[in-house]
């Protein structure tokens, strides 16, 4: 709640402010701790290859719970981590992820995907594998490049944990409680194929099923995407509300 109902300077609650003053000083952490070399408890990663590395390494070694933070998140249907996910969660690992509320815009299948996702104000990007390892964002280089830190020092990981109890604490589920996800998994699965322009008869050939399940399925996607094609639910999967394009956003 909003004490007292006051607001920052940045004309959004208090509690939102002091969680982006708490992200601000958890950067200055880690900018203070790059300058120790010593040990390889604090790693640099940069670039999108490097990042999925570390990532598929990291992801083995979960025992119990994935704690994620994402400010901003889009649709890609050959996106790793969602693999990743997955295989965690048949050995009993569960991922929770906390978003902003825009990223049901740019990611309409996140409740399917992640049904435990909760929505909230988000100011630092970071994964937290059973509160002791961690990567956590960097700055990005001079050519652009996106960079993370990986590392297992307590003072950093600690503070990180303590920041992500904080953002809990402001976020929402993204589905009601008791509420099944939107699309099953196999749907999703025609969700990733349909992305990258797969026909039906193709999908069904990877599914082992039959065209007209996947009719079926598609039928589904579109009513659940609020598409009128097969083109305008690819273009909604893919965040095609980040352009103006949602109905909302040119009302009649």
């Amino acid at each position: 709640m909003v004490d007292g109902g006051r607001h920052s300077g940045l004309d959004e609650p208090v509690e939102a402010s002091r969680l982006r003053a708490q992200a601000d000083a958890i950067r200055t952490l880690l900018a203070r701790e790059a300058l120790d070399r010593s040990g390889d408890d604090l790693r640099r990663l940069v670039g999108l290859q490097q990042l999925v590395t570390e990532l598929r390494r990291m992801a083995p070694l979960a025992r119990e719970e994935v704690w994620v933070l994402q400010p901003r998140y889009f649709y890609d249907p050959e996106e790793p981590g969602v693999a990743l996910a997955r295989r965690a969660r048949d050995r009993g690992v569960q991922t929770l992820l906390i978003t902003r509320p825009s990223t049901l815009r740019t990611h309409p299948l996140l409740p399917s995907i992640y049904p435990r996702t909760r929505v909230g104000p988000v100011f630092l990007r970071a994964m937290i594998v059973d509160g002791t390892g961690l990567l956590v964002e960097g700055p990005d280089t001079a050519e652009g490049e996106r960079s993370s830190w990986s590392t297992s020092r307590p003072e950093v990981v600690g503070a990180v944990v303590e920041h992500w109890h904080a953002t809990r604490e402001l976020s929402e589920p993204i589905l009601p409680a008791g509420t099944e996800p939107p699309l099953s998994e196999r749907q999703l699965e025609v969700c990733g194929l349909l992305a990258v322009g797969e026909k039906d008869q193709v999908i069904a050939r990877i599914l082992g099923t039959s065209e007209r399940t996947v009719e079926r399925d598609v039928h589904t996607i579109l009513g659940e995407l609020g598409a009128s094609s097969r083109t305008e639910a690819v273009l909604l999967m893919r965040g095609r509300g980040v352009n103006g394009g949602w109905p909302e956003a040119n009302p009649t």
